[in-house]
């Protein structure tokens, strides 16, 4: 909304009545501010991308736990089956008494849930559970037997769980046994639940500093919108539009560039401009150089009469507000013959009075 200033500098400003600025009963976010809509709103886009990262990050957490787990137990067992005296254990007289204790001591070592050494056939030789030694393995064999890698997950024994298998090669290549190293997925699950915590701090973190800025938004945008709602900035910006075009005198603003910010019907009929007018230069409009020149000056000028064409026009200039902002001119005609007023088009619904009898400097309309 632009508000000139009075002709005499002097006259205090007004806030605007009536239907312009009545405010609608706040009973729903859509008669509420505009501000308040904005601010709606991005918190639950906030929110949203706040859930959405966190679900992201544990399950990426759940995937890179598992992920990791897989690898360990590989490792571990591949290094387990190639460790030294391996193929010396397996052809002992009594494995078990051999290997037991060195698989859990690796287990333990390596930190995984088990190493489980079992012969050719899948019958263990170690267990963490030693009322499991001598039974048949839960899992694929069968890639392992032939000399190949196993892994997968599985319910074992001891729980779900991601295993691999992997052979023991004789010197001949024979399989000559098959290790099995292990990791519960309570334990992957574990490794996962225990970032969750920092997930979390982090998301709701995020999300404050996020609401924060969005409130300190939301509150300026409250403060340049004065309160209002967009079916009340609408309806205030189709009145000052109807009585801006509707009004017996001209009303310019002009940029801090010397660009033409907007003319109404009046400033356009008394100054000639062109269609295009609008953000055009004001030196380019066809203006005589002193009106173009205080237009692009922006200095305050009262009742200061420049010939346009055949019309002498006295033009006021103003500040659009107290800050300084862009100038606003409002020439209006005082050669009274040749300047009968453009009436507002038959969709105007605003309407302006003039009394062409008063002195001219009462009306500001025309001198006789």
């Amino acid at each position: 909304m632009v508000r000139l200033l009075g002709r005499s500098g002097t006259r205090p400003a007004r806030r605007p009545r009536g239907p312009l600025v009545r405010r609608t009963p706040e009973t729903t976010l859509g008669g509420r501010s505009l501000a308040a809509q904005v601010f709606v709103l991005q918190v639950v886009v906030v929110l949203l991308l706040g859930v959405a990262a966190v679900v992201a990050l544990v399950l990426q957490a759940r995937h890179d736990t598992t992920q990791e787990a897989r690898n360990r137990s590989l490792a571990v067992a591949e290094t387990f089956a190639n460790s030294p005296g391996m193929l010396e254990a397996l052809r002992s007289p009594d494995p078990t008494a051999v290997l037991q204790p060195r698989a859990e001591a690796a287990r333990e070592a390596s930190e995984v849930d088990f190493i489980v050494v079992m012969n050719p056939d899948g019958i263990r030789y170690t267990h963490p559970k030693p009322d499991r030694i001598g039974k048949q393995f839960v899992g694929t064999l069968a890639p392992a037997q032939a000399g190949g890698t196993v892994l997968e997950e599985i319910d074992g024994t001891i729980g779900r769980l991601v295993q691999a298998v992997v052979p023991v090669r004789a010197a001949d290549g024979r399989v000559a046994g098959l290790v099995s190293a292990g990791i519960t997925t309570e334990h992957v699950g574990g490794n996962a639940n225990r970032q969750l915590p920092l997930v979390l701090t982090t998301a709701v973190a995020a999300l404050v500093l996020a609401t924060a800025g969005t409130a300190l938004v939301s509150r300026r945008l409250l403060r340049q919108t004065h309160g209002l709602g967009p079916r009340e900035m609408t309806r205030m910006y189709e009145h000052h539009d109807a009585v801006l075009h509707a009004v017996r005198e001209g009303v310019i603003i002009v940029g801090g560039e010397g660009e033409l910010l907007l003319a109404n019907d009046e400033a356009h009929r008394l100054l000639d401009l062109p269609p295009d007018a609008e953000v055009r230069k004001v030196f380019d409009l066809g203006l005589d150089a002193d009106t173009a020149e205080l237009l692009a000056s922006g200095r305050v000028a009262t009742d200061e009469v420049h010939l346009v064409g055949e019309r002498l026009l006295a033009i006021n200039q103003r500040p659009t507000d107290v800050a300084g902002g862009p100038p606003a001119a409002s020439p209006r005609c005082v050669t009274r013959p040749s300047c009968a007023p453009c009436p507002a088009g038959p969709r105007r619904r605003a309407s302006a009075w003039t009394c062409s009898t008063r002195p001219a400097w009462a009306s500001g309309r025309a001198w006789t």
